[in-house]
């Protein structure tokens, strides 16, 4: 099924196949893949199959089984202490084997 518009199933409603639509609401039962924008599981909903969207909500008492890919999400930032590896990767010191910059010699 596909819609430029909302895909909503009812609290008794069962689908199963797939679905691509801007919106879904789904307070019933589905069984598929969903490419979507906003996903909304509501409480007493079950979702079960792959999931590709923009935004994915579920609510307490809601169910989800299967695998989702928030679509536009990107790789989490690395950690401060990642960048201090990288660096020390590239100059075989650690920042505490490293002199201060304002560090003199002794002559």
């Amino acid at each position: 099924m596909r819609s430029d518009a909302e895909v909503s199933i009812g609290e008794e409603g069962s689908v199963e196949g797939d679905i691509e639509a801007r919106r879904i609401l789904v307070s019933g039962q589905f069984q598929g893949s969903i490419e979507a924008e906003r996903l909304e599981i509501a409480a007493g909903g079950r979702v079960d199959g792959d999931v590709v969207v923009g935004e994915l909500v579920i609510e307490s008492g809601a169910q989800f089984n299967g695998s989702s890919k928030i679509r536009g999400q990107e790789a989490p930032p690395q950690l401060g202490h990642a960048k201090h590896n990288e660096d020390s990767a590239k100059t075989g010191k650690s920042k505490e084997e490293e002199p201060p910059a304002n560090a003199q010699k002794a002559g």
